[in-house]
């Protein structure tokens, strides 16, 4: 990679962070032109599609950035991130084991490896992933079960009231316990 693309990378990941997909995306493309077998280009443009909610094109993209860089484990997060909203989880749930394998203490891949369990209906695995999350930082994994409880359960139509209350509660014991 040259400094004209080191420079456009950086610009890609700070449109990205600051929610501009669009233009994000838009600077990745160009990217992609300039070295189109360089695994990060790839990388970089899924995460502009992740952000601009454009979750099957972001998951092309990490399978592209995964074919050139196989044992990569940001992109194995990436993909399992894009795998759990495409409601693929199976597939997610080893995409995240993989990160876990590789990267132990990577609380938020194992507590997305967790969220991922809960949906699976793997309630035993989920604690334990959750639990161990917790215990490698306390308060990324309780920012990310804050994040899944608004994003998926408060807005579930097959959740109970009473399920959700119950999830309240934990993340609330969670936060004193802790």
């Amino acid at each position: 990679m040259n400094e004209l693309e080191d420079q456009m990378v950086i610009k890609t990941e700070e449109l990205a962070e600051q929610k501009k997909g669009e233009e994000a995306v838009a600077e990745a493309n160009e990217l992609v032109q300039l070295d189109p077998k360089d695994a990060i280009v790839w990388f970089v443009k899924g995460k502009a599609h992740y952000v601009g909610g454009q979750y099957e094109e972001a998951l092309a993209c990490f399978s592209k950035a995964a074919e050139l860089d196989r044992e990569n484990p940001q992109i194995w997060h990436m993909i399992g991130y894009s795998l759990i909203t495409l409601n693929r989880l199976q597939e997610a749930e080893q995409a995240l084991e993989y990160v876990k394998a590789v990267q132990p203490s990577n609380t938020e891949a194992v507590v997305a490896l967790g969220i991922c369990q809960i949906l699976l209906s793997k309630p035993d695995e989920a604690r334990k992933n959750i639990e161990h999350g917790l215990s490698l930082n306390k308060q990324v994994a309780i920012s990310m079960l804050e994040h899944f409880h608004d994003k998926f359960f408060s807005l579930s139509k097959e959740t109970s009231a009473s399920t959700k209350a119950l999830i309240e509660r934990a993340i609330e014991t969670l936060k004193i316990v802790r």
